[in-house]
């Protein structure tokens, strides 16, 4: 016992400030949308799903905007009115739902959102940091548990009064500590495990498939016509600098064969009662359109549920249903909406916010009661000093 609350003692001290960060991180990307439903005028918080043609020319205008940067459109989700476009080394931008123009785009470090995100991910260090923050929390999952060990010989002594403490002092912060700990510790265990599941996700992906013997997931698509995309860049204006020409290349989209709301109708129909969620370009150069939805069966709030179409003739050659997945996958589909709230309603969320809250309590807590019992250490250490002196002079007199 001594050992295991040496190791919970030191694992806490030097993980606190990283744990903190992460924890108040979390807390405001619960609500970003909502940040962002305030921060700009042409967005709210209304549930629009947009008609096919308007889906069709919002995907054309991210063309035309970014060209063969982009990565993905994200398309209005129930609580943000806007088109969310992902493009290379994190940048972001979002497009207004009625005439597709730029709203904002940002670099992760430019917006607050997307300074939080890189925190929360990545602790500002990139793939490397991405790395770190899994291993934080494994790291912070055995802390919770070697937390409900020393906690049980000290059960006796819970009450419910304790998970708020009355003062400042050194045993009111230990009572808090230990037991606002152990009343969270499964959600702590759920949001840190599941936190770091999405880091290891191919690795906890295969591990599940292996455990229920489920086969390794595959798509197979026929064979397509290749889309040359690079070639169908045009500059949008001649006699610009490099670095604008760079920034203002633009495709051809009269070339470019683009799904029109007809394509995009069929896709929306292809699962009922689906969702379209995401446009991704990454199929394109291989004669493909990819585009993802969700079902009412679905906790992931984007769906993991896919449908590609032939980029030429607008056929759908191939449906991935989320729905029915093997067990394995179906339960790996279900470590991001449990980590990032966005299953569960409002309860849910509101216990969320709890546990990062506590989580950031508790790492504070442990370093104010170390620094509190060093100083109370230091503090009899020379009230023993003091004594000694007096008693060697009282000696020699």
């Amino acid at each position: 016992m001594p050992l295991l609350r040496k190791l919970h003692l030191y694992s806490g001290l030097i993980l606190s400030l990283a744990l903190v960060l992460l924890a108040l991180s979390g807390v405001a990307l619960l609500y970003k949308n909502e940040y962002w439903a305030l921060r700009y005028q042409q967005i709210d918080e209304q549930d629009v799903v947009p008609e096919a043609a308007n889906l069709a020319t919002a995907i054309e205008r991210a063309y035309q905007h970014y060209g063969a940067r982009l990565g993905s459109l994200k398309m209005p989700e129930p609580d943000l009115a806007a088109y969310h476009v992902y493009l290379p080394d994190h940048e972001e931008a979002l497009l207004d739902i009625n005439n597709h123009g730029i709203i904002d785009e940002w670099q992760p470090s430019q917006r607050l959102m997307g300074l939080l995100f890189d925190i929360h991910a990545h602790l500002m260090a990139g793939d490397r940091g991405e790395i770190v923050v899994g291993i934080i929390g494994l790291i912070a999952g055995l802390m919770a548990i070697s937390g409900l060990i020393l906690w049980w010989p000290t059960r006796k002594t819970f009450s419910w009064k304790r998970l708020w403490p009355k003062d400042l002092s050194r045993r009111s912060l230990l009572s808090w500590h230990r037991d606002a700990g152990m009343v969270l510790s499964p959600l702590l265990l759920l949001f840190m495990l599941s936190g770091s599941a999405m880091v290891f996700y191919t690795s906890v992906q295969k591990g599940l498939n292996a455990l229920f013997g489920d086969p390794v997931p595959q798509i197979v698509l026929p064979s397509g016509t290749a889309v040359d995309v690079e070639s169908l860049l045009l500059p949008l204006s001649t006699g610009a600098s490099a670095q604008t020409a760079e920034r203002t290349l633009r495709f051809s989209t009269a070339a470019l064969p683009l799904p029109d709301a007809d394509t995009l109708a069929r896709v929306q129909q292809a699962l009922h009662g689906a969702r379209l969620t995401f446009y991704y370009a990454d199929a394109l150069p291989q004669g493909f359109h990819r585009f993802r939805l969700k079902r009412d069966c679905e906790l992931h709030p984007n769906g993991l549920s896919f449908v590609y179409t032939d980029a030429h003739n607008g056929d759908i050659v191939h449906v991935k249903d989320a729905c029915a997945m093997p067990t394995g996958e179906r339960i790996t589909n279900m470590i991001y909406p449990l980590h990032a709230a966005k299953t569960g309603g409002e309860l849910y969320r509101v216990l969320a916010l709890m546990t990062a809250l506590v989580l950031a309590g508790l790492s504070v807590t442990g370093v104010v009661t170390y620094v509190q019992q060093l100083r109370r250490q230091r503090q009899r250490q020379i009230m023993l000093e003091q004594k000694s002196l007096a008693e060697s002079i009282g000696d020699r007199r």
